[in-house]
């Protein structure tokens, strides 16, 4: 897309927002405000200079987004998509950043994870359920001052409820539906004292029957079970804020998936001019899409439990924050990576086992001074950051496809400290326009060691490889926003983002790719935005447009004989717009659209890279197009009930699924609706909803063959469910 096709395209959001039908001018309905905390202090949506997508608890219900990864069908050009791992596992893509090994322990995201302001560091168990959240932030584009590490292309931070004297809940929900699907939820909190408050939640869900046949092992799979438990304890007395929690979160599962499919023509070598397409899939058993053919167990399982501090002291002038956590992670799975094989009708056979076990275990330390100055006309915040973790994980392959059966583990051991130090000032100029000026340095020390079977023979050929490498990076910013009026808002800003290098695990029998030790990257971006609100605050429309120039990009990349290893493979630019629009045309009624686009390029290849050997030209997991439409409607049905009704379209234009753009998924749209009934005083509510309601079958991933012979499996979204839920609300 051109510049002059962007431009026409703002001009046209902004013309039909101007044209509001006459019917919104009779209403009285106003959308509410959102209070945000991306800057690291509480800032109202509209006024914050940053591309930020908020989504409130009863928004995340009436959308029926109950995991992580259901979250990015809200937000622009955000891709959360299944990885060849655990279930509970994804692989995250943003503004060009992604990381696609996240069931290794030493990958991490370029999207950055944060609960309660919490730095997450593993992608395993980042698939989590959502529950008594009051709200989610995406902040898209790089948040190197503020949050730095591996916030490359953006940050998503899940935001649990504080309880106090003034907030005080009690509730309890429950559910069934496809698929044996078993749900129940609780959540209280209250004020114990004056100062002191506290709450519990709980939620469990059992998904006892499977939707994809095995008739290898005779069974279905998918079957999931997911228990979540929180406690807070929330201590208020000015000028002191003190905030204690502690999480439980286990989820037990069948493992990945990946769907027994073959290609029309028959797979022959392939560059990315001869690539596949998901369009070409043909189920290998009968005509059933949703079939898998391994013969061995698969299962998964992911333990995550924490414990977070979090202390505020106000000295007046000044205020003192101090974040301490402590994560540990426990994460075993097994699946084929093939798909398993038909070596004759009925007989089936292994084709790439894998199984991992691994732990984690981090200790983060964050301190923030927050204060103003030139009465209170400059706004700063100047913090310091630590992080260590310690992890460690044993795989365990074997490969009868590829003759190397029970090859002995590889075992990989990281030990990662990063420090940083930071500071951002806003000055007012006017009061109406203001300056930002934010720099951060941080530190990263990356030691690995790690052993490989490289040979056979007795004893067992090994090679072992130790590393110790530092990264470090400064990443600045400027920024510069302009409130036009009441309802106007815009910015224009200039960040960097950073993600440190690092180490390879998925080699099998390659001790090169084991050894290889990839660069950082980094992208230097420009953001202008517009968010504005027109018709007396019922017609919202945020935009923002982006350029992203990437250097020493990071991908992954199959190197052959059953390896994969992260390179850098060059620089890269995208482009786009970002476009999120909310309307409230009569009382009741809400109207909403996301839209996403997308223009990216290689600007330079590495001669080695596997981009330029299979001739590819796309950034993977990068559709040019994500969008997302709906509606929610609530109207009184007499005097004690209310009626409760929504649907929403989301999907994306086509993408390759990996760097060589040999695989390619097709555009898709999946649709999901509900309708509901509650009381007038809101103390109950009953709600059936439908998700994928036209059944389609959407493919989003592929595993190309290590042989580089074509795409040996792909695995899918799930197909049409339904559930019904109750929720009864005591306060």
């Amino acid at each position: 897309m051109t510049i002059a096709k962007l431009r026409s395209v703002v001009i046209g959001i902004l013309t039909c927002a101007s044209a509001v039908p006459a019917m919104a001018e009779e209403s009285s309905t106003a959308l509410e405000e959102i209070t945000v905390t991306a800057q690291r202090r509480e800032q109202s949506l509209q006024q914050t200079p940053v591309a930020v997508s908020a989504l409130t608890s009863a928004q995340l219900a009436e959308q029926g987004i109950t995991s992580l990864q259901s979250v990015a069908k809200s937000v622009p050009n955000l891709m959360m998509q299944p990885i060849s791992a655990n279930p509970s596992a994804m692989q995250v893509g943003l503004r060009g950043g992604i990381e696609q090994t996240g069931g290794l322990i030493v990958s991490e995201p370029a999207v950055a994870l944060y609960v309660d302001d919490v730095y997450r560091a593993r992608l395993q168990g980042a698939n989590m359920q959502l529950g008594d959240l009051e709200r989610v932030e995406v902040l898209r584009g790089p948040q190197g001052t503020l949050y730095g590490r591996n916030s490359f292309s953006g940050a998503v931070k899940l935001v649990t409820r504080t309880p106090s004297r003034s907030e005080e809940w009690a509730e309890v929900s429950g559910g069934f539906g496809s698929f044996s699907e078993k749900r129940a939820a609780f959540s209280w909190g209250q004020g114990l004292s004056e100062s002191l408050g506290a709450s519990v939640s709980a939620m469990y869900r059992d998904q006892q029957d499977g939707y994809i046949e095995n008739p290898a092992r005779g069974e279905t799979m998918g079957a999931e079970r997911n228990v979540l438990v929180r406690g807070k304890l929330s201590f208020r007395n000015d000028p002191l804020k003190i905030d204690f929690t502690a999480s439980y979160s286990k989820d037990d599962n069948d493992g990945w998936i990946p769907l027994a499919v073959s290609f029309v023509p028959p797979s022959v070598p392939r560059s990315a001019a001869q690539g596949l397409s998901s369009d070409q899939a043909v189920p290998r058993v009968g005509n059933d899409p949703y079939v898998t053919v391994y013969p061995q167990p698969s299962r998964g399982e992911t333990e995550t439990t924490t414990a977070t501090l979090d202390v505020t002291r106000d000295f007046g002038s000044v205020t003192l924050r101090s974040i301490t956590a402590w994560v540990d992670l426990d994460d075993y799975f097994r699946f084929d990576l093939a798909g398993g094989r038909i070596t004759a009708p009925g007989v089936y056979a292994t084709g790439f086992d894998r199984q991992s076990d691994a732990s984690a275990t981090q200790y983060t330390q964050e301190l923030q001074l927050l204060g103003t100055a030139a009465d209170e006309r400059v706004e700063w915040i100047v913090g310091a950051f630590w992080f260590r973790e310690n992890a460690d994980q044993a795989l365990t392959d074997n490969l009868p496809m590829y003759f190397l059966s029970n090859l002995t583990p590889t075992i990989l051991d990281t030990k990662t400290e990063s420090v940083a130090a930071y500071v951002q000032a806003s000055w007012k100029f006017t009061d109406s326009l203001s300056a930002t000026v934010g720099i951060r340095r941080t530190e990263d020390d990356k030691q690995f060691l790690g052993s490989i079977q490289t040979g056979f023979g007795s004893p067992v050929p090994r090679t072992t490889v130790t590393q110790d490498r530092t990264f470090s990076a400064t990443t600045p910013k400027l920024g510069l926003d302009w409130k036009i009026n009441d309802d106007v808002f815009a910015y224009a800003s200039f960040s960097r983002g950073f993600k440190a290098g690092g180490y390879n695990g998925l080699a099998v029998f390659n001790a090169n790719a084991f050894r290889a030790v990839y660069e950082p990257q980094e992208v230097d971006a420009i953001e202008v935005g517009l968010k504005a609100e027109w018709a007396e605050s019922r017609l919202r429309t945020n935009i923002a447009i982006f350029d992203n120039d990437i250097s020493d990009l990071q991908q992954t990349g199959a190197v052959g004989g059953g390896s994969f290893a992260v390179q850098n493979v060059g620089d890269a630019s995208v482009r786009g717009i970002e476009a999120e629009i909310t309307w409230l045309p009569v009382d009741g009624l809400r109207i909403y659209a996301n839209l996403g686009y997308s223009d990216a390029k290689y600007d330079r290849l590495v001669p080695t890279s596997r981009a330029l050997l299979y001739g590819a030209t796309h950034l993977p997991l990068l559709p040019e197009i994500t969008n997302q439409v709906g509606f929610s409607y609530e109207r009184p049905l007499g005097a004690a009930l209310r009626l409760r009704l929504g649907a929403d379209a989301a999907g994306s234009s086509s993408y390759f699924t990996e760097l060589q753009n040999i695989m390619k998924v097709e555009a898709y749209t999946r649709y999901d609706a509900y309708v509901g009934l509650g009381s007038a005083d809101g103390r109950w509510t009953a709600t059936l909803s439908g998700r994928n309601l036209t059944d389609e079958l959407t493919y989003v991933s592929g595993v190309i063959d290590l042989l580089n012979t074509g795409t040996q499996a792909l695995s899918a979204l799930r197909p049409r469910e339904w559930a019904v839920n109750v929720t009864y609300r005591f306060r």
